[in-house]
């Protein structure tokens, strides 16, 4: 019998996941339309269907990316003196509103629907190639695994939640743990960075094309691991930075499709080295 964790992961996006080429752009907002048209188009839109997932429809995809470094600022470092070849680990929240609901809702936060853990993700970049570690964790044993907001990797190896990982998060459980291990400094929760996603996949899984807007980075909150709630940008205090372009992320295992190279083409939008992180961490504490 599957287990509910392993049976909400679907091969096609753990394929994705694992091992891609990935290509950035900046588009500005007079490219939107069209290019919202074009994929639209082209490929189905893509959202996450397993368990715990908000089958409502008409809401809004956001995204809270929680990124960690060291006292030394080892991953910053290493991400502006060489953007095409380092290594990021994050912890990311994905949750949804629901603009529809404001007239029923007797609490703010209950236009808000999210998933009751975080993805703990390492991801590794070397040139287009993007190789991508990741688990999920409860929100309730957050804490647990951290100490002063600091990572534990003992405890990120055995969640104390009881669910059962599917094959490719033990994987990615034993990798950031290994990591974590040989880094020789503590991890702690440096930056945050919050936006607005809408994501397509080819049916087999060999692209996925996503597009951040509503970009803002913000520094990491005293309370941020005891909050119980979904880590909205409302309560994420002032921004430090705000990015007014969107970000066009193409994600595939095989050539990119003529049409869409050719929309690049004719829209002379050139492909970018952007960091979400390193953007956040430049705002936060320069």
């Amino acid at each position: 019998m599957t287990s509910p964790a392993a049976g909400s992961l679907h091969l096609p996006d753990e394929r994705l996941t694992a091992d891609r080429d990935e290509t950035k752009y900046l588009v500005g907002g007079e490219r939107l339309a069209q290019l919202l048209a074009l994929l639209g188009k082209h490929l189905p839109p893509h959202r996450f269907t397993g368990e715990g997932a908000n089958l409502l429809p008409g809401a809004r995809h956001l995204v809270t990316t929680i990124y960690f470094d060291t006292p030394a600022r080892t991953h910053y470092r290493a991400a502006t003196g060489d953007i095409d070849h380092n290594v990021k680990i994050r912890a990311r929240e994905y949750y949804d509103l629901h603009p529809s609901l404001a007239e029923l809702a007797t609490d703010p936060g209950d236009i808000f629907r999210y998933q009751p853990w975080i993805w703990f993700e390492m991801k590794r970049r070397d040139g287009a190639r993007t190789i991508k570690h990741r688990f999920r964790l409860p929100k309730r044993d957050v804490p647990a695994c951290l100490d002063g907001g600091q990572v534990v990797p003992d405890a990120l190896a055995l969640p104390a939640s009881g669910v059962v990982p599917a094959d490719s998060e033990r994987a990615g459980i034993r990798e950031i743990v290994a990591y974590c291990r040989a880094l020789g400094e503590p991890l702690a929760a440096t930056c945050l960075v919050n936006y607005r996603r809408l994501s397509w996949q080819a049916p087999d899984g060999d692209l996925r094309v996503t597009l951040d807007s509503e970009l803002a980075f913000y520094a990491v909150p005293n309370d941020l691991w005891q909050r119980r709630q979904a880590l909205v940008r409302e309560a994420l205090g002032a921004a430090r930075a705000n990015e007014p372009r969107a970000i066009l992320e193409i994600k595939r295992r095989g050539p990119q499709p003529v049409w869409l190279e050719s929309f690049l083409g004719g829209a002379a939008v050139e492909s970018v080295r952007f960091s979400k992180f390193v953007t956040a961490a430049s705002a936060v504490h320069g």
